[in-house]
């Protein structure tokens, strides 16, 4: 089992990429593997198992949004009661269907408590992760902001694009950091969706460009082109759509 967060998602579609913890390569996920609640939105996160397919591509096999869910078995089995032979004489079937009644009541009393006992299992386990989470999020991007900040002070670019948080982000990468999110910023972009032209893997590396008031790493992004860069890209939607930068 594995955790991330959603990193793209077309509606449309129906398809998506995850950001995975702890990995730099990123895993498609169909809408037909996804056990999620709607709408899907990006930066939500979740679980999920994964497998390659016969082009060595990661793929999802089952998404969800609680590791809960991909360990325990979907269904149960539950006894089920059969009524006595109607060819029994009366007064023997009557006693035994009142036995069996009194049984089944049991039974279903006690499948009620053991699923909602699951049910609260699930909703503590599910939120308190998700708390962490944030929580933990929320402290790496202000520590490490606090230093680019710091760092950023003294390198100001000289009005690139007139948005700060790219400017700083360009400053970031010429001068090879520190990024808000040294685990993210640096890695492949991979190219899946072809919106840029075609180059070998490897070519493409992504930066994240910090978004006021929002704690997660949120949809923009610069894409950057060679090593060192000597192209720069902007997209604001998630690779939905890029915008070359002059960058000298």
């Amino acid at each position: 089992m594995q955790s991330g967060k959603i990193k793209h998602w077309n509606e449309d579609k129906g398809y998506g990429f995850i950001d995975v913890d702890n990995q730099n390569e990123d895993v498609f996920f169909h809408i037909s593997k996804a056990r999620l609640a709607k709408p899907i939105t990006v930066g939500q996160s979740v679980y999920f198992n994964s497998a390659r397919n016969d082009k060595n591509q990661l793929r999802a096999t089952e998404v969800t949004s609680s590791s809960f869910s991909l360990d325990q078995d979907t269904a149960s089995d539950v006894p089920s009661y059969t009524p006595a032979n109607r060819n029994s004489h009366h007064s023997t079937r009557n006693s035994n269907r009142s036995n069996q009644n009194s049984r089944s009541n049991k039974r279903s009393l006690g499948s009620t408590l053991f699923s909602l006992i699951a049910i609260i299992a699930v909703a503590f386990y599910f939120f308190g992760d998700l708390n962490s989470t944030l929580f933990a999020d929320s402290i790496e991007s202000t520590t490490v902001s606090q230093d680019v900040t710091n760092n950023t002070s003294q390198t100001t670019t000289a009005g690139i694009t007139g948005d700060a948080q790219v400017d700083n982000t360009i400053a970031l990468i010429q001068q090879g950091g520190p990024f808000p999110y040294p685990n993210k910023d640096g890695t492949t972009f991979y190219n899946r969706e072809g919106r840029l032209p075609a180059q070998s893997q490897g070519y493409y590396r992504e930066y994240t460009v910090p978004t006021p008031g929002v704690s997660h790493r949120g949809a923009r992004r610069i894409v950057t082109g060679g090593n060192p860069p000597t192209v720069y890209y902007l997209t604001v939607d998630h690779y939905d759509s890029f915008q070359r930068l002059q960058v000298p």
